[in-house]
């Protein structure tokens, strides 16, 4: 039995769902593609720095935490590496921004000039950082932790080039890390001394992931509009079939994939709604038998609502 909240799909994988059941002359299908260039992107500079983390000693015990997730109050953080020592904490965000990059100290602005010399006006990456330092550093100290708090922004593309920097936020590129790590860590007195296993459990504890919301809820498309039917593996083509067993068989090139209808739950779960019916299932997914609806529901962890004509699946969601 899969476990609810991992029948949703990956941030990439989701645009691609979603991209793919959109009619091509939607007029969100240009705009739709550049958030998953953005995003993909995004990820792969986050898969580089952990890489690149990974590979990273220091002569005392210290701990890597990815993505970081906390909330105090009405406030949420979410931190792209945390590295933890005995004395210190170096809260790391990674950025793939590629071109000429400008930290604007007269202006506060943060922009860049891509290669055809457009200049893009973005957030702040240092204002975010200094926010979750901030935060963090109150997190400790309401757990009665005292850790000196540092920050550090990772640009992963190597397609950038630093303009300016800021002057009150360390700034560098993916294979400058390490050096510039070394220097953070050696600057502070070692006076304070936590339980790194105790924080570390602490931490794991008090995560508090981000809620997903169905994307076409996020992008205001109307579900309606997507198209239905499962995906054929082979063909690629959007259609009806059959089902005996754990295979699909598609009724256009007749191919038997074991994971098509499970690819189609995670679609509708991620792109349209966390709570499905067994019609509901039936009208997305082009198939006609209820008890084959009933029993691919029953394979996931679901909570369970209602008699059995009008019973309801929803996504158990990490809290």
């Amino acid at each position: 039995m899969e476990r609810g909240d991992s029948v949703l799909l990956t941030e990439v994988k989701a645009l691609e769902a979603l991209l793919g059941r959109l009619p091509a002359q939607h007029s969100y299908q240009k705009f739709l593609e550049v958030e998953l260039h953005r995003t993909s992107a995004g990820k792969r500079g986050e898969e580089k720095l952990l890489k690149k983390l990974a590979e990273f000693n220091w002569k005392e015990t210290h701990l890597i935490l990815p993505d970081v997730s906390l909330s105090r109050d009405n406030m949420k953080i979410q931190m792209d590496s945390l590295l933890l020592t005995h004395s210190q904490a170096i809260i790391i965000e990674s950025k793939n921004i590629h071109g000429k990059i400008h930290f604007d100290v007269s202006t506060g602005e943060f922009y860049r000039y891509d290669n055809d010399g457009k200049k893009t006006t973005m957030e702040d990456p240092a204002i975010q950082l200094n926010r979750n330092m901030r935060f963090f550093d109150d997190w400790l100290k309401s757990k009665k932790l005292d850790l000196v708090v540092k920050g550090l922004i990772v640009f992963t593309s190597k397609e950038c080039e630093f303009i300016s920097k800021p002057q009150n936020v360390p700034v560098c590129k993916t294979y400058q890390l390490h050096d510039y790590l070394y220097s953070m860590l050696g600057t502070t007195s070692q006076q304070q001394s936590v339980n790194l296993k105790k924080l570390k459990k602490l931490i794991e504890i008090h995560q508090t992931p981000y809620k997903r919301i169905p994307l076409c809820e996020y992008y205001r498309i109307d579900p309606s509009v997507l198209i239905k039917g499962v995906r054929c593996g082979k063909c690629g083509s959007f259609g009806s079939g059959t089902i005996k067993r754990i295979y699909w068989y598609c009724n256009k090139c007749g191919n038997a994939d074991a994971h098509a209808m499970n690819n189609t739950i995670k679609e509708y779960f991620t792109l349209v709604s966390h709570t499905i019916s067994n019609s509901e299932l039936r009208k997305f997914s082009l198939l006609e038998s209820r008890h084959a609806a009933s029993r691919i529901l029953l394979k996931y962890d679901l909570e369970i609502s209602g008699e059995q004509k009008v019973r309801q699946y929803r996504v158990r969601m990490p809290n």
